[in-house]
C-alpha cells in the first residue's frame, strides 16, 4: 500500500475541538448529546485518546477514540449520532443494543439523552477498551 493510500493517522481533539465539530457537523436535536456522549467517555473510559480521522473530499473528519488503534467513532447524521466500534462484533451485547452483520464491526445508534443512562452503554464503553 502506497504512503498516499493509507489512511491518515488521526490527530489529537481537545474539548473545544470536539464542541467546532459538534457545531459544524452535528444536527442541533444532537448537539447537546454528542456533548454528554463525550463526557461518557471521559468518565467511563479515560484509556481512551480522543482524536480526528478522515477529511478528505469524499469523507468528512470525524471523531475518533482510539488505544493503538481507532476503537470507536462518531458519524453524525439527520437521524441520529452513529458510534461504530471497530470490534463491536466481540462484545457482549444482552440489550441488544448494537446493530450490523459485519464480521468485526458493530454499531450504535443514540437519539435521545435517555440512550446515555443505561448501562448497557457503560458495559459497551468497558467492552470496548478491553477490546481496542
Amino acid at each position: 500500500m502506497s504512503e498516499e493510500s493509507m489512511p491518515a493517522k488521526a490527530e489529537q481533539l481537545t474539548l473545544e475541538g470536539f464542541r467546532t465539530f459538534v457545531e459544524a457537523r452535528v444536527q442541533p436535536e444532537f448537539r447537546p448529546l454528542a456533548l454528554e456522549f463525550w463526557k461518557m467517555v471521559a468518565a467511563e473510559a479515560p484509556e481512551l485518546t480522543p482524536g480526528m480521522r478522515g477529511g478528505t473530499e469524499k469523507y468528512i473528519p470525524v471523531p475518533v477514540w482510539r488505544l493503538k488503534r481507532d476503537v470507536m467513532v462518531l458519524s453524525p447524521s439527520a437521524k441520529a449520532l452513529a458510534i461504530s466500534f471497530a470490534r463491536g462484533a466481540l462484545f457482549d451485547d444482552p440489550a441488544g443494543r448494537l446493530g450490523g452483520a459485519g464480521k468485526i464491526s458493530r454499531t450504535l445508534k443514540l437519539r435521545l439523552l435517555s440512550d446515555l443512562e443505561e448501562a448497557s452503554l457503560r458495559r459497551i464503553l468497558r467492552q470496548a477498551v478491553q477490546n481496542g
